[in-house]
């Protein structure tokens, strides 16, 4: 239920998908100047290497070997990666300070744009509330400078977090992936296993994050919470509306992969113009509607429909508790 109402809720905001689309592109823009001005020297220093080449050729191949089902590749597979990936970080070493600024510059920048967009995440959830709570069409101009300091105070604890939890899982699925490798001893089979587990392995992590701090901004725009409010709320649930949450980002996160990639092949990346937007505004939707759903608050799905919980249906007064 929590799915089908956020996908109705999705639907019934479609414009929002062009608004945030336009803001995603600024936020590349701006991110992309960043690079250009300080990642961009060292990346390019280190594509052109011989020891990186070698590296990507060797990857290049193992998908070609993966589809094509070269065992024989595949069995020597790991021996080459350990190879190519110590002559690549004996050449990494040769070039340490400018792989240290490389670093840095990289983390702060990605710091930087998680920053922002999360901030617009969060605006664009105060539209959704607005459309839930009352059919209010707010502008996102002054939904933006009146949530801005709310926004910003939530992405200096949200961003550091994820931040940290998504290089952790990053390096435990890159582990798997080279555990499996080496247990399993046929080659083609242990290809397929170790990217089945490592990308299972992602999604699952999605979700779990998505699932601890989804009621954190519902909280801060519906009710007006504070930072530490909101994520005592967050933490606070059972474990079967944790299981029926994860149940419902981990399909959201696998529809959203196998869309993207699907979408992004078919139309050589155009529709992703489309999709990435609505996958956020999708999120965003499934974070309000499961926060008023087990609230037991009453929102608008739609401009004639109401949704509100089962024992409050037949009340008379069912319109005293909206904004209007």
């Amino acid at each position: 239920m929590i799915f089908k109402n956020a996908f109705h809720l999705l639907i019934d905001n479609f414009k929002l998908n062009f608004k945030f689309l336009l803001y995603k592109i600024i936020v590349a823009v701006i991110t992309i100047a960043l690079c250009a001005a300080f990642v961009y020297p060292t990346l390019h220093m280190i594509f052109s290497s011989d020891a990186f080449k070698s590296l990507l050729e060797l990857f290049g191949d193992f998908f070609k070997a993966l589809i094509s089902g070269d065992v024989e590749f595949l069995r020597t597979f790991t021996e080459n990666l350990q190879e190519q990936a110590s002559a690549f970080l004996t050449f990494l070493q040769d070039k340490t300070p400018n792989v240290v600024f490389f670093a840095v510059a990289l983390v702060l920048i990605m710091l930087i744009s998680r920053f922002l967009g999360g901030i617009g995440n969060f605006v664009f959830g105060k539209l959704i509330d607005d459309k839930m709570s009352s059919y209010a069409k707010t502008s996102f101009s002054s939904a933006f400078i009146s949530n801005l300091g709310k926004g910003a105070l939530w992405q200096l604890v949200y961003v550091p977090l994820t931040f940290i939890y998504d290089v952790c899982v990053l390096a435990l699925c890159f582990l798997v992936f080279l555990l499996l490798l080496n247990v399993i001893a046929v080659g083609f089979v242990a290809s397929i296993a170790a990217l089945m587990v490592s990308v299972a392995l992602l999604l699952c992590s999605q979700a779990v994050k998505l699932t601890l701090f989804s009621n954190v901004v519902p909280s801060m725009v519906a009710d007006k919470s504070n930072l530490r409010t909101a994520m005592k709320k967050s933490f606070s649930f059972d474990k079967e509306r944790f299981g029926t949450l994860f149940c419902n980002y981990l399909a959201t996160s696998v529809l959203i992969w196998c869309i993207n990639v699907l979408f992004a092949v078919v139309s050589f990346g155009a529709a992703l113009l489309i999709t990435i937007p609505m996958s956020y505004l999708m999120l965003i939707c499934i974070q309000f509607v499961s926060y008023y759903s087990y609230g037991k608050k009453k929102y608008f799905l739609t401009k004639d429909q109401i949704v509100a919980p089962k024992e409050e249906k037949n009340e008379e007064n069912f319109y005293d508790d909206f904004e209007l």
